[in-house]
């Protein structure tokens, strides 16, 4: 399975917004186990780098 990861959910993960940061931390980790593939959009990493 391929998931594209908004902005929002990577920021979730950074910065430990609640609620929303258990299940996005979920997701991450299931790319890391290799069971999806995990994609950013190239202004997701600019907007996070600004921010």
């Amino acid at each position: 399975m391929k998931i594209l990861f908004d902005t929002n959910v990577v920021l979730d993960v950074l910065i430990d917004r609640k609620p929303f940061s258990l299940t996005a931390s979920l997701l991450f980790s299931e790319v890391e186990k290799g069971r999806i593939e995990g994609f950013l959009c190239a202004t997701t990493i600019t907007t996070i780098y600004y921010l």
